[in-house]
């Protein structure tokens, strides 16, 4: 079995470029990818080619062109681009045209041939499309989100003019390609109703758990702290966090918030007159995981009415669940019903119910706490690791051919 996969892996130096910029999505998106192809390159029946597609600023704020020499032994190539508007997608385009090309011309005597795309990015799915069909190349993708939230209204607003006045076809072409392919890896299967319009064959995960580098023993250092770690937006429950928190009026039970978002400098002032607000900056993972260890509580409150939940999973659940501390999230139709078993959960987005429910759960034994925490720890590294959700994978993409 070949597989031509693209997607946006990368190596340590340019993943750390990533962190230095702050974007706790890109890293959601690395970890998921990195698990995926570690497992898919351990697979003995399956010969793997993966090509990154590296996003940056644009010229002048990044190298004006780029291409990535790679020593021999390296597990990745990288598609190169001149990185100035529209060029940069046409170079992405004709790259990853070259790849497939060659790559087909390479295993043209092998029957299993897939490409693989980890996400949906315009340009090379263009080429995955038009090179698959040449070529008669059997297509899968994975969307981790959709494309109504990535160029909505709103979004498109605040881009720049240049991307403005295209903005109509591009989005045209980005709806006709997502349901062009052949098979569809899906974090939400809502999602199935919007790309998967001719009904090809389709698997839901959720996402993998990834425990590289992180330190899964239990900590009993545990602190009266409510936590959440992540992208902090509005969006997705930030501003309801901090109200609710406005509202608890014990003096020993502190906010912890990690990341980086919109909001950032509003939790900044309410730290200022709160000082049971803590705002702990933008952290690397290993570090965030120790400070969800140490926190009594871990929250997830966004509003189960705002549409793009029912399209997506929350995947700091999986690294909320497998830190053992106890859980407490709104009930969204983007979670199965399999994980509200290990969940402390509200279904009425009200901050004085959600309040009450707060100070309720954190007022419970030490023991119920630890036993829901444990579960939910076992429930990840058992049934969401990367052996058994790649399992999964790689016999969806087995399927494909039937």
């Amino acid at each position: 079995m070949r597989i031509l996969y693209f997607g946006k892996i990368c190596e340590e130096d340019l993943l750390k470029k990533k962190e230095k910029k702050q974007q706790p999505f890109f890293i959601a998106q690395y970890m998921f990818e990195k698990t995926l192809c570690d497992e898919f390159q351990s697979t003995d029946d399956l010969d793997i080619e993966i090509i990154s597609i590296y996003q940056t600023d644009y010229f002048p704020k990044d190298t004006i062109f780029f291409k990535r020499r790679n020593p021999k032994n390296s597990k990745f190539q990288y598609l190169s681009f001149i990185n100035l508007p529209y060029l940069r997608e046409l170079t992405y385009f004709i790259s990853a045209c070259i790849y497939i090309i060659l790559w087909f011309t390479k295993n043209i005597g092998q029957k299993e041939k897939y490409i693989y795309s980890s996400c949906h990015f315009p340009p090379v799915s263009l080429a995955i499309v038009l090179m698959g069909r040449m070529f008669s190349l059997k297509k899968i993708v994975t969307f981790t989100d959709l494309s109504l939230f990535t160029y909505s209204g709103e979004k498109v607003n605040r881009m720049k003019l240049y991307k403005r006045i295209l903005m109509k076809p591009y989005v045209s072409l980005v709806n006709k390609l997502q349901e062009s392919y052949d098979g569809y890896i899906l974090f939400s299967s809502e999602m199935n109703h919007i790309v998967n319009n001719k009904n090809r064959p389709y698997l839901v995960i959720e996402g993998i758990y990834n425990s590289q580098n992180i330190n899964t023993k239990e900590s009993f250092n545990k602190k009266r702290a409510i936590a959440h770690a992540g992208t902090l937006n509005k969006e997705v429950g930030i501003e309801t966090i901090l109200e609710v928190f406005q509202k608890i009026e014990d003096p020993t039970i502190e906010l912890w918030l990690m990341g980086s978002g919109d909001m950032k400098d509003e939790i900044i002032k309410r730290s200022k007159a709160d000082n049971r607000i803590k705002y702990l900056g933008f952290m690397p993972r290993n570090q965030v995981f120790e400070k969800l260890k140490e926190a009594k509580l871990l929250v997830n409150l966004r509003n189960p009415s705002d549409i793009y939940t029912k399209y997506s999973f929350p995947s700091k659940m999986f690294e909320y669940m497998a830190s053992g501390t106890p859980v407490f999230t709104t009930k969204l139709s983007g979670i199965p019903n399999e994980y509200y078993d290990y969940l402390y959960t509200v279904e009425t987005y009200n901050n004085e119910l959600i309040a009450n429910k707060v100070i309720e759960i954190i007022g419970k034994s030490d023991k119920e706490l630890h036993q829901l925490g444990r579960q939910a720890k076992e429930f990840i590294l058992n049934e969401k690791n990367s052996s058994t959700q790649s399992k999964k994978v790689i016999n969806f993409l087995k399927g494909i051919k039937n």
